[in-house]
């Protein structure tokens, strides 16, 4: 029966048939207290699963946008709303005991002493390594002592976008390449040995570099910080066994972060799906116990009036309008000069640089000055061999230009995405 009305109709037609009185109304009330009922059940039951089939479907990108920016870490405000640091400790006080460092120098051949931001461009940032590796460092124990440093890329920055990409991947999610030019420009100031004058109970309370030229560059006490944190969080009651016998369905409650937070389960063996509604994640998968569960929590929002930070801070969301939510609800192809420029303006970059033309050229066309923000993706399914290349062309508009090659490569890695039968990339004129 496909409504209420029509059920009703076909009891009273039987109704109708019925002579005897008291027959009657012992069908009367098996129709209303046992088949009715069942029925509104029963359709309560299904209108349930159709939202819930709807609300996976209707997925908004823009929910799951990742933010990020720089912060000094002396001042940086360890309770922020919506924002924390990339790596966790960041925010721990440097001052170590030399025996640390030289148990560290033991086991790894090497101990960090210091992270720097450095602003400049990708070219110079390779500069920058080479040269500060034959630099001399003064380490203060109670007196400074002059030590040889070197320098390394802080790839455990880089390391969390990959995470963060097999999250997405994990929880069913579509990854959205991460405007996160400030990971690309951190570099840790390393050594391989201690002064042997320097006992192993000294506290090394201070360190510095001279950069010779570079010095103007480099800021020391800086940390990534992104809209994203990890949350331990336990399963509420027991799993409920799904109709194939062999997976389970686990929820938790996230109702005092917010619902309207997106939230990412860590990768665990089993896990087959996860889905939020209301103030509930469901996660289903071949896990009959767990009880607790690293909950990644993207964190919305808007800025405080009160938020002030040293460098701007970027997300990888689009621009919200009529012609966004139209060519996204239709899934058009971008295949013009055109639809490309309006896809690039739907990132919102304008006010730091301004596309300006594409050109098409041959597998060894002119050499890109950008990089590949997705290098990660190891599992494409073309090859990179015989390639056209596709270059994107940039004019600076903003004052931050140690900044327009890192954000011509987030534009050039989005369009990447678009065209994976060309290798695409940036120049800036």
């Amino acid at each position: 029966m496909e409504n209420l009305e029509e059920i009703k109709a076909m009891i009273q037609g039987e109704l109708a048939l019925i002579g005897d009185m008291e027959e009657r109304r012992a069908f009367k009330e098996l129709m209303e207290g046992v088949f009715l009922a069942l029925w509104e059940t029963n359709a309560g039951m299904y209108k349930k699963l159709e939202e819930r089939v709807i609300g996976e479907l209707a997925w908004d990108m823009n929910r799951f946008c990742i933010r990020t920016g720089l912060a000094e870490r002396e001042s940086f405000d360890p309770g922020h709303r919506f924002l924390a640091p990339a790596w966790e400790d960041d925010v721990k006080t440097c001052a170590c005991r030399a025996g640390e460092l030289r148990e560290r120098i033991r086991e790894e051949g090497k101990a960090r002493l210091a992270t720097v931001f450095v602003t400049c461009g990708p070219g110079e940032l390779k500069q920058f390594l080479d040269y500060g590796s034959g630099c001399t460092g003064r380490l203060l124990a109670g007196e400074e002592y002059p030590v040889s440093v070197f320098l390394e890329p802080a790839r455990r920055y880089l390391k969390r976008l990959e995470q963060l990409y097999h999250l997405f991947m994990k929880n069913g999610i579509p990854w959205q390449t991460v405007n996160a030019p400030y990971f690309f420009k951190m570099v840790d100031v390393c050594i391989r040995q201690i002064p042997e004058a320097v006992s192993d109970d000294q506290e090394i309370t201070d360190f510095g570099v001279d950069f010779g030229s570079f010095n103007a560059q480099v800021r020391f006490g800086m940390m990534p910080v992104w809209n994203i944190r990890c949350l331990k969080l336990e399963s509420m009651g027991f799993p409920v066994p799904c109709r194939d016998h062999e997976s389970f369905e686990h929820t938790i409650s996230i109702a005092s972060y917010g619902a309207e937070n997106a939230y990412l389960v860590e990768e665990k063996a089993g896990i087959q799906n996860v889905c939020q509604r209301g103030d509930r994640l469901y996660i289903t998968g071949k896990i009959p116990n767990e009880k607790r569960w690293n909950v990644y929590m993207i964190c919305g929002g808007r800025d405080s009036r009160v938020d002030r930070f040293p460098y701007p801070l970027f997300q990888n969301s689009r621009k919200d309008g009529f012609g966004e939510r139209y060519s996204r609800q239709k899934g058009q192809p971008v295949r013009t000069r055109g639809e490309l420029a309006r896809f690039i303006r739907g990132l919102d970059l304008e006010e730091y640089i301004a596309y300006q033309d594409c050109a098409l050229t041959g597998e060894r066309g002119e050499r890109h000055d950008t990089y590949p923000v997705n290098f990660f993706l190891r599992d494409e399914i073309r090859g990179k061999g015989g390639r056209q290349k596709l270059t994107l062309y940039f004019k600076p508009v903003g004052k931050e230009r140690w900044l327009l090659l890192d954000l011509a490569s987030y534009i050039t890695s989005q369009v990447q995405e678009l065209y994976p039968e060309y290798d695409c990339g940036g120049r800036l004129i």
